[in-house]
Order: structure tokens, then sequence, then C-alpha cells
């Protein structure tokens, strides 16, 4: 495998920038024009806009560039340029550790911080959580946005940007990577990203310390499922 180029900073703004652009064109566009047709919940709008328009394109566009730049399109080449490899038993560690101090902080900022500024860290379009009878189907739909959620963020971000990223910040890497990505979450609203503010940097610290892509994907889906299904089933408010 070719030696990694280091990332400019034009590139890493432009790398980030335009799944911005999208996921903003999805939430401020998309979503609010599928609404207004009432063919579906806004869930639904949700499901399509962002992951059609975003999380689809982040996903293809991750294989495409790690092809691109590795000169191949074998499967376990892309998969070894994006360092996702097997996890060993001190990497298993590392992502029971990070979703444990994941976890902890989380429950902190909804519970303690969130309440005394009044902040509502429910999206706006999870409008019909928690489900009722009529809406519960929309669970069913959901691991197919949910697949593109999780590998199309962790392929670009912490599979093909990362380790080009930690050429140019260094040792500040996992801080750079988590303000780029908690602006991607802008147009999703900004009481979403003081709720998630932990996973921001969490993923991207645990990533720099162990060279290890699956850890973020195993924190990553274990992290967003619970979160998801905990909020559809009425476990949390």
């Amino acid at each position: 495998m070719r030696n990694l180029i280091p990332l400019k900073w034009s590139g890493l703004i432009l790398l980030f920038g335009i799944p911005t652009i999208l996921n903003l064109i999805a939430c401020r566009v998309a979503i609010p024009l599928l609404d207004a047709q009432n063919m579906f919940p806004v869930e639904i709008s949700y499901f399509i806009s962002v992951g059609l328009l975003v999380l689809v394109p982040m996903f293809c566009g991750a294989i495409f560039l790690t092809v691109r730049e590795i000169g191949s399109a074998d499967p376990g080449e892309i998969l070894a340029r994006m360092r996702i490899r097997k996890m060993t038993g001190q990497d298993a560690i590392w992502a029971v550790g990070g979703f444990i101090l994941l976890s902890l902080t989380s429950f902190l900022i909804a519970k303690l911080i969130l309440p005394l500024t009044g902040i509502d860290a429910t999206p706006f379009f999870f409008r019909s959580m928690p489900l009722d009878e009529i809406h519960f189907w929309i669970i069913y739909v959901w691991p197919v946005f949910f697949f593109f959620n999780i590998f199309g963020e962790e392929f670009l971000w912490r599979g093909y940007i990362q380790p080009r990223q930690e050429l140019l910040n260094k040792k500040w890497t996992w801080l750079v990577h988590g303000l780029f990505w908690a602006f991607f979450h802008l147009p999703m609203g900004l009481d979403l990203i003081w709720s998630a503010l932990p996973i921001f940097f969490i993923l991207p610290a645990v990533v720099q310390i162990r060279k290890n892509t699956t850890i973020a994907i195993v924190i990553h889906f274990i992290f967003g499922a619970f979160g998801f299904l905990a909020l559809a089933l009425g476990m949390v408010h």
C-alpha cells in the first residue's frame, strides 16, 4: 500500500464541507418539503432526505476516494487503508471503556446540564417519538438508514479522513476532527450538538490512540442503536 499523503487544510475543509452542505440541504429543504406533503411521518422524511442526499453519498464517496488513492478495488486493501481490522483484546477494552465513558458523559449532559439550560435535545425530525401503534412500523425501515448512518460516517470520517488528518494535525487530530464533525451536524440543530458533544471527541480520540476504525464502528453502532430504540420505545424522553 502506498504511503499516506497528509491532508492539507483546504482538503480537510472540503471533505467535511461538502457533506455539511448536503446535510444542510437535506435538513432545511428536503425534509420540510417531504413533510409538507403529509405522505408519511417526518421520521421517514428524515431517513429519505439525509439517507439519500448525505449518508449514501458519503458511503460511496469514501470507497471511491480510497480506491482512487490506493489504486485498487480489492476489499481487503480498502479495509486496510481505512484501518478497519479485527479488534485485539486491548481494542475490545478500549471499545468497552469508550462506550461507558460516552454513555456516562451523555447521561450527565442529558440529565443535569440540558435541563438547567432549557435545551430540548430531541431533534425536530423525531416528532413521532415515542412511537405509538400507528407509527411503530418505522422501526422496521430504520435499519436500512442506520446502516448508511454508521458506515457512511465511519468510512469517511474515521476510515478515509482521519488517517491522513493525523499527519496534518498530529496530537490535536481528535480535537480538530471532533469540531468538524460537530459542525457537520449543525443543520440538525444546535440543541442536538450540545447533547451529542461527547461522541464528537471520544470516537476520534479512541481511533487516534488505537489506529483501529473498527472500535469506532462498534461504539457508534451500539450507542446509536440504543439511543434510537430507547427513544422510539419510550425508554427515554
